[in-house]
């Protein structure tokens, strides 16, 4: 991706940017924050910083906003328990080939929030948009409950194309879903949620 094209029609499209984040920036938000940008966030972030109300203010390191940051993971978390209590016939089928079968509540909860640990955390970037920690060239996803779960783009600029200039329901050709498909059998709990 043509980072500075990217943000031109961005900026067209009536997203504000700040200036790009520096090298040692990016290392103190991953510190501060617990992460590592992918790197096509990182380089993207660096040539401009998105603005507003939706975007996840990562230079603002104040104990307010990790808490937030907190909140954001804590809540993914509490979405998880939701769903084993609410939706938990869904959340079994969906990871029965993950997990296996489970007669107990209380077992498959213990599973299921030991495999979510374990798994790359989600972080927010736009609204509820989120990236893999660290996991380089991965979707973007949306994550409201575990049984709600969707791609909102195959990579960064997919995502930025769908969310900002179009606004189109194609179905994802079997190409690009045998990629993401390839890609996300690496996120273990997320590959079959995703799924």
């Amino acid at each position: 991706m043509d980072n500075y094209l990217m943000i031109e029609r961005l900026k067209k499209a009536g997203v504000h940017f700040d200036t790009g984040l520096s090298s040692h920036e990016i290392k103190e938000i991953e510190s501060t924050f617990g992460f590592r940008f992918p790197k096509e966030i990182a380089s993207f972030l660096s040539c401009a910083y998105p603005i507003g109300d939706r975007f996840f203010d990562y230079r603002d390191t104040s104990q307010r906003n990790v808490d937030k940051f907190c909140d954001f993971r804590k809540n993914i978390e509490d979405s998880f328990v939701f769903d084993i209590e609410y939706n938990m016939g869904s959340l079994q089928a969906m990871l029965k080939d993950f997990l296996g079968e489970f007669t107990s509540v209380c077992k498959f909860k213990e599973a299921v929030m030991q495999s979510l640990e374990s798994s790359p955390k989600l972080v927010p970037f736009y609204g509820h948009r989120c990236f893999f920690d660290g996991m380089d060239d991965m979707p973007v996803v949306s994550f409201e409950q575990a049984v709600d779960t969707i791609i909102y783009g195959y990579d960064l600029e997919n995502y930025l194309e769908a969310e900002f200039f179009t606004k189109n329901d194609d179905i994802i050709s079997e190409e690009i879903y045998d990629s993401i498909d390839k890609k996300l059998k690496a996120t273990g709990i997320w590959y079959y949620i995703i799924d």
